[in-house]
């Protein structure tokens, strides 16, 4: 563009110079008679320079359009490159959004989903294990003497060193045994326990605690 533009400069001075003189008058006069203009009469020296000064006009308007022509290009490239742009991240937006959702929402169905799938599996599937780690199986253990039968808030404690009460609203008795019981402990329906012991009832029981239980002495 920037030849174009100086271009249009060049023409634009002649044209004013012109505008202040006619072309033949802004000649020297060595140069007009080198020229053979002297040999002319007064009415083709003004046609003379009513040609140049079309001309002059004619290439100032040329060089004007295609300048505008240009810089029209230029203009709408980088319009049309912006809007591309814009478009491009409104897209990108819209596409990172709409994944989002999917992401959160597929979460939320996973974390539904979670306490019929595991919480509540886990809660039926129930093990027994020495400590304090409760893990939902059938447990089998000895209670520790005496034994003479059990009601309602009895506690037991087994050989393992947990201690688990009588929920049971029913009662057993028997003669006082000074020898351990054996014992099984076995899950019910939504968490619940029961004790079946060796000729001594099936109570519902409930897990209360531990304790330290001494090594049996040796025989």
């Amino acid at each position: 563009m920037l030849p174009r533009l100086s271009l249009i400069l060049a023409v634009s001075c002649a044209a004013a110079a012109y505008g202040q003189d006619s072309f033949t008058k802004s000649l020297s006069p060595a140069d007009f008679q080198a020229a053979g203009l002297g040999k002319l009469t007064p009415q083709e020296l003004a046609a003379l320079d009513a040609l140049v000064q079309g001309r002059q006009t004619g290439a100032v308007a040329k060089a004007k359009e295609e300048t505008k022509v240009e810089t029209t290009k230029v203009v709408t490239e980088q319009v049309r490159q912006q809007v591309t742009q814009q478009i491009t991240q409104q897209v990108t937006q819209q596409v990172t959004q709409q994944v989002t959702q999917k992401v959160k929402a597929e979460d939320q169905q996973a974390e539904q989903k979670k306490p019929v799938t595991t919480e509540i599996i886990e809660k039926l599937k129930v093990v027994l294990k020495p400590g304090t780690e409760i893990e939902y199986t059938t447990l089998d253990a000895a209670i520790l003497p005496p034994f003479g039968g059990w009601e309602k808030g009895t506690v037991f404690t087994l050989t393992n060193g947990q201690r688990w009460v009588v929920t049971d609203e029913g009662e057993y008795w028997s003669p006082r045994k000074q020898t351990p019981v054996h014992a099984r402990i076995e899950p019910g329906a939504l968490g619940s326990f029961f004790m079946e012991i060796e000729k001594g009832g099936r109570p519902r029981v409930k897990f209360l605690d531990n304790v330290a239980v001494a090594p049996a002495a040796p025989p």
